[in-house]
């Protein structure tokens, strides 16, 4: 698996589409995936990394970063099962832990034009422990110092010069730390820790 290092440019949060990240297929099934953030050692050892996977048809697998522990987050589309067998349903604004090298998901009932979207949040322990956070922001909202990344859900938050809307991100690099936002309306799922 191939992974850029993340180097934060010299604005305070980095605006980032969604729809405009490069993307790899699948290790088996339909669907594709999407590097969001993350952060690697001096030695391009993982310390955590935000994914996008897009389940198009009835079941995807996705490799996952070796030593590591994630958490999955529904962020649209239908409901898709999490693991062999699919014993387990992820809907919608639902958090759920995974252990294991490869996640598999299934789309319970096909629909074909629309995607079911993942949010995958790997940490190696040792290195990072963030957590993946749900919130409604508006106004000027107190954020936890530690947001790494924000994942606009709905409405928009403007951050350090970027704007972000449904289905953009705002990064935020190791010194925004304590960084003030604007929310109008917004449903955000943010990478705290």
């Amino acid at each position: 698996m191939t992974s850029a290092t993340f180097v934060p440019g010299p604005a305070p949060t980095r605006l980032t589409r969604l729809r405009d990240l490069p993307r790899r297929g699948l290790v088996a099934g339909g669907g594709h995936v999407r590097e969001i953030c993350g952060q690697w050692g001096p030695g391009g050892e993982l310390h955590w990394m935000l994914q996008l996977v897009e389940l198009r048809r009835p079941e995807g697998v996705l490799h996952l970063p070796p030593d590591a522990a994630h958490t999955l987050a529904g962020i649209g589309g239908p409901q898709v099962g999490v693991g062999p067998g699919a014993a387990v349903g992820l809907r919608k604004e639902r958090v759920l832990h995974y252990a294991g090298a490869f996640l598999e998901l299934r789309r319970p009932q096909l629909r074909a034009a629309e995607l079911s979207r993942v949010l995958v949040l790997s940490s190696v322990p040792a290195r990072a422990t963030p957590s993946l956070v749900f919130s409604d922001l508006h106004g000027a909202p107190a954020l936890p110092a530690d947001v790494r990344a924000i994942v606009v859900r709905s409405g928009r938050v403007s951050a350090g010069g970027s704007t972000a809307t449904a289905m953009e991100a705002l990064v935020v690099p190791d010194e925004g730390a304590g960084l003030g936002v604007v929310a109008d309306d917004a449903r955000v799922l943010m990478v705290v820790g």
